[in-house]
Parts: C-alpha cells; structure tokens; sequence
C-alpha cells in the first residue's frame, strides 16, 4: 500500500510540473513581448494578433503548441500588424505544432502576416507543422527566403515563394503542397517525402544537388520555361508517381530514378547526362532539344519514349547510352521522324531481340524509323550499323578484326589507318549517319586529314567490292 501510495504521488507531482511548466497563450500582444525557453512550452488557446509597432520575439528551442478548434474555417491562427522575430539555431529550433494531431494537415490556420498593415517576419531554423498555411502574406513576399535546417511536415501549403528561395538542408514531409512559388529557387541537401506535390514551380531559375524526392505523388513540377536554366545534379527520385514533369532549359547531370510510374517527363531543351533509371514504368520521356548521353537506362518497363515533337522542331540527340533489358520497349518511337541513335548499347548481339524491343514505324506505320547500332556485350566494339532508311546496304553483322587499327583515338587533327586486308575506299560518316568524306586507301597505313571535322564521334566504314564492309568507331577532339 505505500509503496502504491509512492507512485501516487510521484505521478502527481510530475503532471503538477507538466501543467507548470506549460505556458497558455492567446489574444492581443500590445507591447513588445519575448517567449522564452524558460517558459516553454507555449499553447495557444485561440487566435493571437500581434499589433502594429511590436515586437513578439520566440527564443530558441521554444515549442509552441496550438490547440485544435474544429471545423475547417474557424482553425486559430497567429496575426502580426507588427513583427515576429523567430530564429532558432542548428541545436535549438523553434517548433510550432498542433497540440494533439501530429499528422493532422491543417489542425491550425498558420502565421498570417498582415504587410498591409507593416506585418513582418523573420524566421529560420524552424520546424512547422500541421498548418493550412505555414506563412500567409496579404501582400509582398519578401524578396528573399532563407532557410536552414527547417523542417515542414504535414502541412497544406509549407512554403509560398515570390521571389527566391534559397533552402540548405530542410526537410518536407506530408505536406499537400511542400513548396509553390515563382522566380529562382536553390535547394541543397533537402528531402522531400510523401508529399502531395514537393515542388510546383513557375522557375526562371532552378538549381538543386543533393537532394532526395520521395513516395511523393508530384516530385518536381515546372509550369514555365526556365529562362535562366536549371542545373538538377546528384538527386534521387524514388517511388514518385511523377518525378519530374516538364523538365526544360538546362541540366539533369549525375541523377537516378528509381521505381518512380513516370520518372522524367515532358522534357525540352534539356541534357541528361551520367543518371541511372531503373525499375520505372516510363524512363524518359523525350521532347524537341533534348540531349541524353552516357545514361544507364535498364529494367524499367519503357526505356526511351521519343516525343512529342512537331515538324521543325529540334530532333533529340540519344548517344553512348546503356539501353538494356527493359520490359516492354527499350525505345517507343511516339513521333513521325526516322531517328538515327548509332552510338547506344542495348546488351545483346541478337538483332531480332532488339527490334523486339522497339516500336517504330515497322511496327505502326505512323510512325517513323529507329535506326541504330549492334555492339557486343561489353558496349564497346561496335559490330554493325541497322540503318533502316539507307537502302541498299552492304554492311553485314561481323567482328572488327584485329588486321584493322585506327589511332590515335581520340585523335585530334590526324587519324592513322592500319589496313592489311585489301580495304579500298573509307567512308567517314557522323553520329546520325551522315556522310562527309570518302578516301581512299592503300595496304598499310592511310592518314586520314581530320582538321575540317567539328569535335564529336564519328564512324569510318571501310569498303571493298566483294567482302563485309567494317566500321570502326573514334572521337575527334579539340585537343584540350
């Protein structure tokens, strides 16, 4: 029995230091007022104006905590006519939440700030949570948004930009819109994780590293042409249902997307370089401009879909890209133009398992023509050229043999040809299969004048009447 009594007591002495400790807040703030750590945490009991002229300062590692108050429309909010001061630090963050629905989106209206009035805020290092709106401006955004190691979960609308953003290292979780805005915006290090939409954006300017989209249902959204481009490096897009919608103007370097139902969508003006898809239904979605190279684009259901793109647009370029055991097409030719994407690597020597794998106009007739290369399986020796619109054609499926050396390669403004079997002319074609010069050849070494060739890969097709024509594969550089 005492020792029940014992527990008791403790017990109630620990809820009297709860309920102590514990600061109700709520009505007008008509002078300058702090709310300090000693204090918290705060729970405010209905709405809060803070008028013209006054300073509300919260400390850091304050908590405020807002009581729920029913239906939609009648959530208690706070108002500033004056100024909110609220920084926190990397160690202490400020955190307002609801008081008793942790993952309730809209438990609470937000902070309303009046800038008709000469309502202000300045805020960072914050975590904020379960608001209709996180900040709500009557007026002028401010120029600039800076924010650090803010966390926003479960929001309706997180962050509304007017002008720039820059965010480092934030976090955005279950929000219905996570970020929405116009102008130029920056993030570094940030996640953004079951999100309705992460990022709607009407973007004049974007650049993201290192960040990590995830289970959202809209990842990363542009809803404008990017004037000033857009630079998406070393990011992760994972379990979207769209990643990244309307890609345009700029870069995509270094990225993977990873078992998203469309990964990168609607693209234009774009390059993609160095990224890995895999394990998505649509890969790439390919429009007017696009540039994609040295990707790995495997075991997704469509690898390559090509369009839409309108007569006189700028055809995509396709090069030095690992196309390979996706499910149902490697490429899908959505458009009426014959493409020649020479320089990619499907895994397979079978040449009946590649057309397999892409829809063209052999299979709809409204379609155009996929022309393309065989390579062994290692992607590096190219063995045959499939160029469906160049009819006759005398190159036949063989290895290169090892009679026929070109060097050096890369090469710069000269290119040495080792010929000992026979090999009379050599066609120098470009990556989309154009012919630009034709030489002549003698057994044994041929130099082969480069000087008028721009950079870029190009093939040389060696001929003679009679035998299986062979095409080698070299760079011309700049020299750099």
């Amino acid at each position: 029995m005492k020792k029940k009594f014992l527990l008791t007591l403790l017990s109630l002495i620990v809820l009297v230091k709860i309920t102590v400790a514990q600061t109700s807040v709520s009505g007008g703030i008509y002078s300058n007022t702090t709310w300090t750590l000693a204090n918290s945490p705060y729970l405010i009991t209905n709405n809060i104006v803070v008028f013209p002229g006054v300073t509300l300062t919260i400390e850091p590692g304050v908590e405020v905590l807002v009581m729920e108050n029913g239906m939609s429309g009648t959530q208690y909010y706070i108002e500033t006519r004056g100024q909110i001061n609220m920084v926190g630090t990397p160690e202490a963050p400020i955190t307002f939440r609801s008081e008793t629905a942790p993952t309730t989106v809209g438990a609470w209206a937000g902070i309303k700030i009046k800038n008709s009035q000469g309502g202000s805020i300045n805020y960072n290092y914050v975590n904020m949570s379960n608001a209709v709106s996180c900040f709500d401006y009557d007026g002028t955004m401010p120029s600039l948004i800076q924010l650090n190691q803010c966390n926003f979960s479960y929001n309706g609308n997180a962050v509304l930009v007017g002008t720039d953003i820059i965010a480092e290292d934030c976090i955005f979780i279950g929000n219905d819109m996570a970020v929405y805005g116009w102008s130029g915006f920056t993030f570094n290090n940030c996640k953004f994780d079951g999100n309705q939409t992460a990022l709607l954006l009407y973007a004049s300017s974007l650049n993201m590293n290192n960040c990590e989209l995830r289970n959202n249902n809209s990842g990363l959204v542009l809803n404008s042409i990017s004037v000033e481009g857009t630079s998406v490096t070393n990011t992760i897009f994972e379990n979207n249902e769209i990643a990244y919608n309307n890609a345009n103007g700029g870069l995509i370097d270094s990225c993977i997307f990873i078992g998203n139902t469309e990964a990168l969508i609607n693209t234009y003006d774009l390059t993609v370089s160095n990224s890995t898809f895999s394990e998505n239904t649509t890969a790439l979605q390919v429009g007017f401009g696009t540039v994609v190279t040295d990707c790995e684009i495997e075991q997704n259901q469509t690898g390559l879909a090509l369009g839409p793109i309108s007569f006189g647009q700028t055809a995509p370029i396709i090069e030095n890209n690992r196309v390979c055991f996706n499910e149902l097409y490697n490429i899908d030719n959505r458009t009426d133009l014959n493409l020649f994407i020479p320089s990619n690597c499907f895994c397979t020597t079978d040449s009946t398992e590649i057309e397999e794998k892409i829809f063209d106009g052999y299979d709809d007739i409204t379609k155009g023509l996929i022309s393309y290369a065989i390579f062994d399986t290692t992607c590096i020796n190219l063995l045959r050229l499939v160029n469906k619109t160049l009819v006759p054609t005398s190159i036949e499926e063989n290895g290169i043999q090892e009679s026929i050396q070109i060097y050096p390669n890369p090469a710069t403004d000269y290119l040495i040809l080792t010929n000992n079997t026979a090999f009379n002319t050599c066609t120098i074609r470009s990556i989309e299969g154009k012919e630009i010069s034709n030489e002549r050849l003698s057994i044994g070494s041929t130099t082969l004048d480069l000087t008028q060739l721009p950079a870029g890969i190009y093939f040389a097709e060696l001929q003679a009447t009679g035998k299986q024509n062979q095409i080698l594969k070299f760079v011309r550089s700049n020299g750099y």
